[in-house]
């Protein structure tokens, strides 16, 4: 299957399709006050789990339908979808300047409806094999933006997706280790032992398993692990896993007080063209959206199998599916009654597990339990695409015991129980 659609990528020049292109006049780099460079921390960083507000817990869900009216906040919200890249640059290649010459380790498409009725965020994976904007040969998409900054990886990613980026915000890794630093460190369960060293990129990563409370460093290590079995997609998982932490630390009193230092040290570590009242618009959403309106994914693909670099490769039609679902919100409809749901258990949650495995078989589902030994967190994965946020959100509201777990959109299949979506249940 990977050989086949290597080859496929070789010859594979066009962009996805876009369901529609508007002219919109460019944007100016916007020089805000220093104040809402925080502001732009918190918001590119939450905009990955922005349902964590101070009143949710919850990492993501599915989007609600969109009968549902608009949001009442303070600002006025485009009656247009609107997409921003969020990046997070390595600033290894030119500390001093960590945003001229460094590529984008972090890649995120968030796309906001109109009106401001829900977000949905699609991870791409550093490692993308794609054409860069304006070359005439493939190469890692994260090398765009060390070749030509935010500008060069907006026009990438809109040429391979075709997708209009409205907005992008950069978030220079140094800022992020100093940033946890002045936080006196992150509280975050470690799932796995990690170890690696690169000496030519200062990396050094040695983390035991367990709960542990992180520094900047470690933090940065955890982040960036992806020698194992899942690679570059393991990263991304636990990226989502930081963001949950990370936003459950910032409701914290202790760190509160902590906030105006941190305003000291963020300014020079934040590149973007959104405006202040942009962030600060935003940012009134993720205080007020409802914690089952954010959906999560990731590419689709798989990692190559030829040559001797590491590339992801896209796979475009299910890579489509995926952005007419979390882009242009298409819906298609899928019932309880057929879903084929699979549940992944650690030993001491079988009671649990079973419990659940009853309250889905009652709704007609088609339950499967696993049992398994390196279970680190609680979620749901959905591999189906063609399943709707309104059929979760109809499961969450029905079966308490899954309404605060972290949904992610995983065609990919890691962990994979069941043939619809599988459900991870753990004490952790």
């Amino acid at each position: 299957m990977n050989s086949s659609l290597e080859d496929r990528m070789q010859v594979y020049r066009i962009p996805i399709r876009p369901q529609y292109k508007r002219r919109r006049r460019p944007r100016k780099p916007n020089n805000f006050p220093k104040f809402m460079f925080f502001l732009a921390l918190v918001v590119g960083c939450i905009f990955y789990f922005v349902n964590h507000s101070i009143e949710a817990d919850s990492n993501t869900a599915s989007a609600p339908s969109s009968s549902h009216s608009p949001i009442d906040f303070n600002f006025n919200f485009s009656p247009r979808t609107q997409n921003i890249l969020v990046l997070g640059v390595d600033s290894a290649s030119n500390e001093e300047n960590p945003f001229k010459g460094n590529r984008s380790d972090t890649m995120l498409l968030v796309s906001v409806a109109p009106y401001g009725r829900n977000i949905n965020v699609i991870s791409i994976p550093r490692d993308s094999k794609v054409y860069i904007a304006g070359k005439n040969k493939t190469d890692k998409i994260n090398h765009a933006f060390s070749h030509g900054g935010a500008k060069l990886a907006v026009k990438t990613v809109e040429e391979t997706f075709g997708v209009k980026i409205h907005n992008y915000l950069a978030i220079s890794n140094a800022g992020v280790i100093k940033a946890i630093d002045v936080l006196g460190g992150l509280p975050i369960y470690v799932e796995k032992n990690m170890k690696y060293d690169d000496y030519t990129a200062k990396l050094h990563i040695n983390l035991k398993q367990g709960n542990h409370i992180l520094t900047g460093k470690q933090v940065e290590g955890y982040l960036r692990f992806r020698h194992d079995s899942f690679g570059d997609i393991g990263r991304i998982r636990r990226q989502q896993w930081f963001f949950d932490a990370l936003s459950n630390h910032l409701k914290n009193p202790v760190v509160v007080v902590k906030l105006p230092e941190l305003l000291k040290i963020i300014p020079e570590y934040i590149q973007t063209d959104l405006s202040a009242y942009d962030l600060t618009k935003y940012l009134g959403m993720a205080k007020n959206i409802d914690s089952s309106s954010v959906q999560i994914a990731t590419i689709p693909g798989a990692p190559s199998t030829k040559g001797v670099i590491s590339y992801w490769i896209i796979d475009p039609e299910k890579t489509q599916e995926l952005i007419n679902k979390m882009v242009y919100r298409n819906k298609s409809d899928v019932d309880t009654k057929d879903l084929s749901v699979g549940i992944l258990y650690a030993a001491s949650s079988q009671d649990s597990a079973t419990a659940l495995k009853e309250e889905l078989e009652a709704k007609g589902a088609s339950v499967k339990m696993q049992e398994s030994d390196s279970i680190s967190k609680n979620y749901i994965a959905i591999h189906n695409l063609d399943i709707t946020g309104d059929v979760i959100s109809e499961l969450k509201k029905t079966i308490p015991s899954i309404k605060d777990k972290h949904t992610i959109y995983d065609p990919i299949g890691i962990n994979r129980t069941g043939r619809d979506m599988t459900i991870v249940v753990s004490d952790l």
